[in-house]
């Protein structure tokens, strides 16, 4: 079968094909005498799969990754999260007819919950801090608040942000308006067992790039550029605010997703720094010891 025709076939443009092979999705097609690409039936079902994943809004990286044949835990976790927000679209519609009948605000705001905590931080605290936190912990921020203890949580958090006085810097601020990629939860479930178990190899290609960073910060020009004086700036505000004493405790309360992370970096960190004979200075920089 043709482009062309395969494009008619899946209900996709001859541009969207040729893009996939060149991302790698669809593997090489075979060509006719002619020299015209010849799709196969397999070839179909591949880039019926594609449009199906793409219309779910999955990345192409994801996509990739399922179409080798890796896990469906990705799937599974794009259904949940359109049940959950089924149940919330069917609340919500619940809620405005009833207020449509009584007209009472009260019981609307009751009976109505943001859909998911990072558009609770964002709608609790307007402007550069609940942005900073909705984007930063994005991934650790998709669900609602279910438990006493996380509503404690995130009261702290709250509490702590509305008594914080801090200025983001212009760079923070910027980057925080950037768009940037979802992370689906299989993909934060490899990352934090590649920080736990990691393989012989990849611990010593970790220890290789954390040695390299550490020795590139030596050179003043990189220690004293402009984007290093504000990250250590920031780094050094962030504590004496209390938010490695405050706001990390409670977002590791907020989020087990998050204190899966977190301590999983931690554990990495600490063997990193242990077998390289490595240490923080109070500039918040790694150092050779």
């Amino acid at each position: 079968m043709r482009i062309n025709e395969a494009a008619r076939e899946v209900g996709c443009t001859q541009r969207a094909i040729k893009h996939y092979e060149e991302k790698g999705l669809l593997p090489p097609v075979s060509r006719s005498d002619n020299g015209y690409r010849d799709y196969s039936e397999e070839d179909l079902l591949t880039l019926h799969r594609i449009q199906a994943y793409t219309k779910l809004g999955i990345p192409l990286k994801d996509i990739r990754s399922l179409l080798a044949g890796e896990s469906k835990e990705l799937l599974s976790a794009i259904l949940q999260q359109k049940k959950e927000k089924a149940e919330q679209d069917h609340e919500q519609i619940l809620a405005l007819e009833s207020y449509l009948a009584d007209e009472d605000p009260r019981k609307l705001n009751e009976a109505i919950d943001h859909e998911s905590i990072a558009q609770a931080i964002r709608a609790q605290l307007p402007g550069p801090y609940g942005a900073y936190i909705a984007d930063h912990f994005a991934p650790y921020l998709r669900h609602r608040i279910t438990t006493p203890a996380q509503e404690d949580a995130y009261q702290r958090i709250l509490d702590f942000w509305d008594d914080t006085h801090l200025r983001l810097p212009l760079l923070y601020r910027l980057t925080i308006r950037l768009p940037h990629p979802p992370v689906s939860a299989a993909q934060m479930d490899a990352q934090i067992q590649s920080m736990l178990t990691p393989t012989d190899e990849e611990y010593e290609q970790m220890k290789a790039r954390t040695l390299s960073a550490v020795r590139l910060r030596r050179n003043p020009l990189i220690r004293y550029s402009p984007a290093e004086l504000i990250k250590r700036s920031m780094m050094r505000s962030l504590k004496d605010c209390g938010y490695y004493d405050i706001f990390i405790p409670a977002m590791k309360d907020l989020s087990p997703e998050y204190r899966a992370y977190h301590d999983a970096l931690r554990t990495i960190n600490d063997r990193l720094c242990r077998d390289l004979g490595l240490y923080y200075d109070a500039d918040f920089t790694l150092r050779l010891r």
